[in-house]
């Protein structure tokens, strides 16, 4: 047997625990690295959280896709086949001239009257209106119809602020 061969076992051996100290040191490294990741991801998640409730509070109350309000092209279009010439400032100003259609009584001696700057015409078939008699507001929903030029009120809510 020759020194060399009675080494060969030994250096082989070696060289297995060598690869197999390598290996665990790179699985090591592996899983510290995995947990390190996962701590991150764990902050990253509480921090969106966190976020996300922050915005919801800021947000509590809001619309956050507000409906279109007015008359659209083809709402005035109808409008206008109806009878009204300009539609909106028609409006506007019939149920100005209309206050018998405010259900609530004035008080100390004042006159009930629509504010023409508050009334909102929002579609082809309501508008919101804000009424008073200079000591009390209100505002009142209503339903209206044109039919040969002529508009026709129906309120559908009505509630003093």
């Amino acid at each position: 047997m020759t020194p060399s061969s009675r080494f060969l076992p030994h250096a082989e051996r070696l060289v297995w625990f060598g690869f197999m100290l390598f290996l665990l040191i790179v699985a090591m490294i592996h899983i510290y690295r995995g947990f390190g990741l996962e701590r991150d991801v764990s902050a990253a998640n509480q921090e969106v959280l966190a976020l996300q409730m922050q915005l919801a509070s800021l947000s509590a109350g809001q619309v956050l896709d507000p409906v279109p309000a007015g008359l659209t092209q083809g709402e005035v279009r109808r409008l206008q086949r109806l009878g009204l010439n300009d539609p909106r400032v028609e409006l506007v100003e019939d149920l100005a001239g209309q206050p018998e259609l405010i259900g609530h009584g004035a008080v100390l001696g004042g006159r009930m009257h629509f504010v023409p700057e508050e009334i909102h015409v929002l579609s082809d078939r309501w508008v919101m209106a804000t009424f008073e008699d200079g000591h009390i507001r209100g505002r009142m929903l209503l339903e209206y119809e044109v039919a040969f030029g002529t508009i026709d009120w129906r309120v559908l809510a009505s509630a003093l602020e």
